[in-house]
């Protein structure tokens, strides 16, 4: 069956956006695929993270809004004190404010006295392996406040970035089967390993919900 220019042009651009998308997205899914590992065995000694955390606790004078709203009160801790990122568990009393200020693999609890104006600041870091877990999991979602979304611009830009990538994963495996099917004769194999993986993929997705 004579192949028209459209198909021509079809195939010609899957086969060249396969290869790019797949060198651009390479160390996305070494990322992922190597903090999923960590995920899974967390009791891995190399990948110790916890343990090593360090911890340390400081105190800073700091000036107060006039007006004690929670937004404005951390807006200006976080700017006097020179920090960013996602804020989170926020608790606001009448004394008091507590939030939360994480970037991947570092964290601060703070906590504002009021009539003292003083802020504390117990933080965390963890090491290269800590950091790695946290990127796979960092997209700024709350527990206690589902429907709210990130509030820091870059984990707005890792969020999107995601996105892309689980887009880029999926034209992948698109591509994948229009190329394989144009030479399904000389691979027949193929139709076995395609099968497998669809049966695997529905038993964890619909039978595992039985039980």
């Amino acid at each position: 069956m004579p192949t028209t220019p459209l198909v021509k042009a079809l195939n010609y651009w899957n086969r060249k956006l396969h290869i790019h998308i797949g060198l651009f997205l390479l160390f996305f899914i070494w990322l992922f695929a190597c903090s999923g590992l960590l995920l899974n065995h967390s009791s891995w000694k190399f990948a110790s993270f916890w343990e090593e955390r360090e911890q340390t606790t400081t105190q800073t004078p700091i000036q107060l809004p006039a007006t004690l709203d929670s937004t404005l009160v951390i807006r200006q801790v976080v700017r006097q004190l020179g920090i960013a990122g996602e804020v989170s568990e926020v608790k606001m009393t009448l004394d008091s404010v507590d939030f939360r200020v994480t970037v991947p693999g570092h964290g601060r609890n703070l906590h504002v006295d009021f009539r003292n104006g003083l802020c504390t600041q117990k933080a965390f870091r963890f090491n290269l392996w800590g950091k790695l877990r946290t990127l796979h999991t960092f997209n700024g979602a709350s527990k206690t406040h589902p429907e709210s979304g990130p509030n820091w611009w870059v984990t707005t830009t890792w969020v999107l970035a995601m996105d892309g990538i689980a887009l880029g994963l999926l034209f992948l495996c698109v591509s994948s089967w229009v190329m394989w099917y144009k030479v399904r004769r000389e691979f027949a194999w193929g139709a076995l390993v395609l099968g497998l993986g669809l049966l695997g993929a529905g038993y964890f997705v619909f039978l595992l919900r039985m039980v």
